[in-house]
């Protein structure tokens, strides 16, 4: 099993966004389809060297890669996420997750990305109640 990790920065370096998905294999192929699905066209990638990020990589994105320096900024804000998802899986789960890890890994996700939209709470949930009411109404009356 293995876990693909994305996470947009600001033009500061700070992460901004995450995304994981549990994938089967670390196969091109594999690679490309997470990241026409999870990454805008035309964006930079950075990345370590390793040979399957490459091809996939190259059509559609600027990918900048490197082989791996851990004195270096290289991939740091991926290793400090990487490490807080692994805590907060294993803090609250007690690494009983295997079986529902991307729910979980979505989960963490979920509180990644909403970090700063903490005086937005109340809206944002007033927002995604009614728009699952009015979705749920437009499912019901088909």
């Amino acid at each position: 099993m293995n876990i693909m990790v994305a996470i947009s920065k600001d033009a500061k370096g700070r992460p901004q966004y995450l995304k994981m998905q549990v994938i089967d294999n670390l196969k091109g192929e594999t690679i490309g389809t997470f990241a026409k699905a999870n990454i805008a066209q035309g964006s930079t990638i950075q990345s370590d060297a390793y040979r399957s990020y490459r091809k996939p990589l190259a059509e559609d994105y600027s990918h900048q890669h490197d082989i791996f320096n851990s004195d270096s900024d290289m991939l740091h804000w991926l290793h400090v996420v990487v490490g807080n998802a692994k805590a907060f899986l294993l803090g609250t789960y007690h690494g009983n997750c295997r079986d529902n890890l991307q729910s979980f890994l979505d989960e963490f996700c979920y509180r990644f990305n909403r970090r700063g939209f903490k005086d937005e709470l109340f809206s944002r949930l007033l927002h995604a109640v009614t728009q699952s009411y009015i979705l749920g109404s437009a499912v019901l009356s088909r």
